[in-house]
């Protein structure tokens, strides 16, 4: 188990794994743009008025949070259903607006569409500018080989080879745990997912920390891998509005629960083989 004095270090590590210098001018422009002067809310009235819920998306996400399936040439993953979802009990249509994640909250705050939902972890955006309304309980996993029964917990990993996703919780968990125990595990880092996997297939790497779902679809992708241990880190995925769209956050709020009392929201995880490893939604 880890130690609890390594949650506040990991709290508001960064969920993305891309990078960039900005100058000063652009910063200063950045925020320019957050800071609007505050205005009506009739966000919920908009939304209505003009019959569709504009969600904010980027398909190189990838499964089986949202992509581009090309067997049905549309729009796939998880989330994406859950959005589908939300905007049919809003008695709308949804349209998906393209827009890269790291640029998605400074678009939502210009109103080029009305929500996120995209692999937002809770407390991840500034709460002055931004709501949240949890909708899954995600959390770390350890992905090994089907034969491996040697590794079912963090303990295991000391001296053992973990490939991790940059930027990701289960980077932040082994460097956080490195620092206080003196590198005990030795890490691979990669954003090449596939690569790592066949790494961990041939023995090359140990075992792989990965985001739940994404670790529960590999191991299904994937019949000689499996999840292994408890969950790390448990966190909650989002959806995200503005702060001042206070209407259209409860009118979504009120979305979700409804999906959750009709069953909804149960069907949507367990096509995706999610469900059992949600034991909570809040």
């Amino acid at each position: 188990m880890l130690k609890p004095d390594l949650a506040p270090a990991l709290k508001n590590y960064p969920r993305m794994t891309a990078v960039k210098t900005i100058s000063l001018l652009s910063l200063l422009a950045s925020v320019a743009l957050w800071h609007t002067p505050a205005r009506a809310d009739n966000s919920l009235a908009r939304v209505l008025r003009q019959n569709q819920l504009r969600v904010g998306v980027d398909a190189s996400i990838g499964a089986p949070y949202l992509f581009w399936n090309q067997r049905t040439r549309s729009l796939d993953g998880f989330e994406w259903e859950i959005a589908r979802e939300l905007a049919t009990q809003l008695k709308v249509d949804i349209r998906p607006v393209s827009s890269k994640w790291a640029e998605q909250p400074q678009q939502l705050r210009q109103q080029k569409f009305d929500v996120i939902i995209s692999t937002r972890e809770e407390g991840s955006l500034d709460r002055q500018l931004f709501r949240e309304i949890p909708y899954y309980r995600t959390a770390q996993r350890l992905l090994v080989r089907s034969t491996d029964r040697h590794i079912h917990s963090f303990r295991n990993l000391i001296g053992k080879r973990v490939g991790v996703m940059p930027g990701s919780g289960g980077s932040a968990l082994v460097d956080t745990y490195n620092k206080n125990r003196g590198n005990a595990i030795r890490v691979f880092s990669s954003q090449e997912l596939d690569r790592m996997v066949q790494q961990l297939q041939n023995r090359q790497l140990d075992a792989l920390i990965l985001d739940e779902p994404l670790a529960v679809w590999t191991a299904r992708q994937n019949s000689n891998l499996r999840v292994a241990g408890q969950p790390l880190l448990a966190i909650h995925l989002v959806v995200v509005t503005n702060q001042e769209d206070k209407s259209l956050h409860d009118a979504i709020d009120r979305a979700l629960a409804e999906m959750r009392q009709n069953g909804k929201l149960e069907q949507i995880l367990r096509r995706w083989q999610l469900w059992q490893t949600a034991p909570s939604l809040r």
